[in-house]
């Protein structure tokens, strides 16, 4: 997850807390910490992020999700901003505003992309007009964040998963302070969390929005005071810890990965086709149909048997193999993409993959007589097979065998 963020804010330091020890999610952050100067934290290697802001599609779409903080407009040219809505919309990507937004978004794809208008400051009601609008409380107003019906339910704001224990948790949550004023929530989108006064053309100042957005996502969070959850409340308590890693997956697992791999089935018996089909995405995230993909699979006895995957001509980016798994227990299987464009050892350009076979249970799952499978027996193990109407027939077909005897 990229997270770029205009000043050293409480907000961003408490975010990084989240997700320290969370081995599933990485954060690669860019700070601005004064004119000219910032830093970056959670990064791979000593070019990432060098330049600042990624130079081109290739480099944002490494990416799943990306978070704006508190930044500006000018931070960004209009091919960035493009990049930021192809990067929603075409590579499936999650977005989160978590901060201030400015008013020269407007018009811009950012505003697009959110699931809440942006207003001009003119055009607001004088109340919710200048330092109210920017999020200051010059008087030290506190509040208590409302979830809405669909806040309750959601899966993103689960302290516990029994509903009234959910609940009793969120009350005890210290209150916020600050909010950024938006205008009315967009069609489509849903409000999880709303301030419990302030409104705007009779709707309550959304704190916590989502909707989708081409193949991705995107989200609003119009406080920056999520900190005090964790600053107020005792170090033991997770509370937001646990409601940021949960935001930050929620963002994070709309955008589909350069390889995946399916079965045709959740379990196999011993004799079963498996079936495999992967689906494989360009590196610009686009169905690619002119990849090279070679398939190992490695069964129990530990025997590797390589075959290539061939291109399914009726479906964009996908490739298919199969093989008759003839031994129980667990199997492992490495695909392998070369693209067009040659990333053969390009890290992304492979996928791991397991799968169990166990013993045939057919005589379980189907009690019908299966006269062909018994006349096929019959055959391999050099006798015959006789239905019960042909039985008056069976003691003439047995051959007398002279030097045969029995032993007592």
């Amino acid at each position: 997850i990229l997270y770029l963020e205009g000043h050293p804010r409480n907000e961003y330091k408490f975010i990084r807390r989240a997700v320290e020890g969370d081995s599933s999610l990485r954060l690669a952050t860019y700070l601005q910490t004064g004119p000219e100067k910032y830093y970056r934290q959670g990064i791979e290697s000593a070019t990432e992020l060098s330049g600042g802001f990624p130079e081109d599609r290739e480099a944002l779409f490494e990416y799943e999700a990306l978070i704006l903080g508190d930044i500006e407009f000018g931070f960004f040219n209009a091919e960035q901003l493009q990049m930021i809505e192809d990067f929603v919309a075409e590579r499936g990507g999650g977005f989160l505003m978590s901060g201030m937004v400015d008013e020269e978004f407007i018009g811009t794809p950012i505003a697009d992309i959110l699931p809440v208008t942006l207003v001009e400051e003119g055009f607001l009601p004088s109340h919710l007009r200048g330092g109210i609008r920017r999020g200051d409380h010059p008087t030290g107003e506190l509040f208590y964040p409302r979830l809405t019906r669909n806040g309750e339910f959601s899966p993103l704001l689960r302290l516990s998963a029994d509903d009234a224990e959910n609940q009793a948790l969120w009350r005890q949550l210290p209150e916020l302070q600050g909010t950024y004023v938006t205008g009315r929530i967009k069609p489509g989108a849903e409000v999880l969390i709303e301030h419990p006064l302030l409104q705007y053309q009779n709707q309550a100042l959304p704190l916590l929005a989502s909707q989708r957005y081409g193949s991705g996502r995107s989200m609003s969070l119009t406080t920056a005071s999520t900190w005090r959850w964790q600053m107020m409340l005792p170090a033991a308590d997770e509370s937001h810890e646990t409601l940021w890693r949960q935001l930050l997956r929620w963002l994070a697992v709309s955008a589909p990965e350069r390889i995946t791999i399916e079965f045709d089935r959740e379990f196999y018996n011993v004799g079963d086709e498996v079936n495999v089909r992967a689906t494989v995405l360009n590196n610009q995230y686009e169905a690619d149909n002119d990849a090279t993909l070679w398939m190992q699979t490695s069964n129990p006895l530990e025997e590797f048997i390589d075959a290539p995957m061939e291109w399914d001509i009726e479906e964009d980016g996908v490739y298919r193999a199969s093989f008759i798994a003839d031994e129980e227990g667990v199997y492992s299987l490495l695909v392998d993409v070369a693209s067009a464009a040659g990333e053969a050892n390009d890290s992304s350009a492979e996928k791991r993959a397991a799968f169990v076979v166990t013993p045939s249970l057919r005589e379980y799952t189907n009690a019908e007589l299966d006269s062909g499978l018994l006349a096929r027996i019959a055959q391999l193990s050099g006798g015959s097979y006789f239905n019960v109407a042909d039985a008056d027939a069976l003691a003439n077909a047995i051959e007398f065998t002279p030097n045969a005897y029995s032993r007592e």
